[in-house]
Parts: structure tokens; C-alpha cells; sequence
């Protein structure tokens, strides 16, 4: 994939996920549906806390020699802070770590720190659907055997993440949710790779 194409991707979905944004922000006047969730559910000034555990597919070369080990799954984590500004648009600040997987005779891992702007439409009185957008700051490590002809290292740098979620309140308070979530980031010797995440969260307002 060229740089000019992943970029135009990333703007892409970029503007989408802004798109569900503003259009929750068109949707904070309808005051009576968002007070419907109670207070199991983000409102205007509370803060949220998430814990949430899974399954992340790296995208980087595993090299072109057979029979070296290459498995691009690997569990992931993440703790994620946030407050609501109003009822539907919010900021949050993720730690997380993407786990390592086989590459090439060796390894690969993801960790980073992403910065979001949060949008959020509710749906009924306990689902909300929810879109994310901001950069991520990564650092990545490669460690493939030596045959495998890729460069090994550590590399840090800035890119995209974005993300969807399905959010369910489960009690005064409790909330969690399943997600979809893609993070740009910088490999050694390989240049800019997404990881991909499928997530299953936990979570606390108050």
C-alpha cells in the first residue's frame, strides 16, 4: 500500500469518525433521550474509567524465508481515562499494549499512548454506539532471525488511531463494551504498519 493511498485511508476514516462525533454533538439538544440512560451511562462532566482485554493483528513483513515462525495474533491490553464534556462528546486517554507476536524466526510488539476525542449517540435507554479518532505515539521493537533479512530494532513515532464501540450500562455506573479500534505505527526497517485491535472493555463512571 503506497503512503499517498494509506493516507488517504486514514483521512478517510478520520473524517467518518468525527462525522458520528458532530452528529452526537446535533443530538446532545435532545436532552430528554440522553436522560434516559440514567446515571449507569457517560453524561455532561463525569469521568469514566475502562479496563479492557483483546485481540490484536499485526500487518509487518514476516520476511520471505519458509518454515520461520510468523503468527500475526497476540492478546492485547488497555486502560483508558476519559471525561465527558457534554452528553455525547467526550476526550480519553488510553495506555496500551498489543502484546507479541511471532515474526519471522522472532518477534514483534506495540505499545503506546493515544489521545482521542470521543463521540457518543445513545441507543435506547442502555446501548450507545460510540466513535474515537486522535494520534497515537508508539514504540515498537522487531527481533526476526537473522535469514529472515529484516531489520531488527527499536522504533517510536506519531500516527493515527481510531476506533467503534458497542457501549452497554449494565448498572448504576457500570457500563462495558465491544470494539474495533486501528493504530498507525512505526516499524523498524519496515516503515509505517497498522495494528488492529478487537476489544472487549469493562468500565465505571463516577
Amino acid at each position: 500500500m503506497t503512503s499517498s493511498f494509506r493516507a488517504l485511508t486514514h483521512g478517510a476514516v478520520a473524517v467518518a469518525a468525527l462525522g458520528i462525533a458532530f452528529g452526537a454533538c446535533a443530538q446532545s439538544s435532545q436532552t430528554s433521550l440522553a436522560k434516559e440512560i440514567g446515571d449507569a451511562g457517560p453524561q455532561a462532566g463525569k469521568s469514566f474509567i475502562d479496563l479492557s482485554v483483546g485481540k490484536a493483528a499485526y500487518h509487518t513483513s514476516c520476511g520471505d524465508v519458509a518454515g520461520l515462525t510468523c503468527s500475526r495474533g497476540t492478546t492485547s491490553y488497555s486502560l483508558t481515562a476519559g471525561n465527558m464534556i457534554t452528553d455525547n462528546i467526550g476526550v480519553e486517554l488510553s495506555a496500551m499494549n498489543f502484546g507479541k507476536a511471532d515474526a519471522a524466526g522472532g518477534s514483534v510488539s506495540a505499545r503506546g499512548l493515544n489521545l482521542s476525542a470521543v463521540g457518543r449517540l445513545p441507543l435506547g435507554e442502555n446501548f450507545g454506539i460510540e466513535g474515537k479518532v486522535g494520534p497515537t505515539y508508539g514504540v515498537t521493537h522487531v527481533t526476526a532471525a537473522t535469514e529472515a533479512g529484516l531489520v531488527n530494532g527499536r522504533a517510536t513515532g506519531l500516527g493515527l488511531g481510531y476506533g467503534v464501540a458497542l457501549d452497554v450500562n449494565f448498572a448504576r455506573g457500570l457500563h462495558g463494551s465491544v470494539g474495533w479500534e486501528q493504530h498507525d505505527f512505526k516499524f523498524a526497517g519496515q516503515g509505517r504498519s497498522n495494528v488492529n485491535n478487537l476489544t472487549l472493555a469493562l468500565g465505571y463512571t463516577f
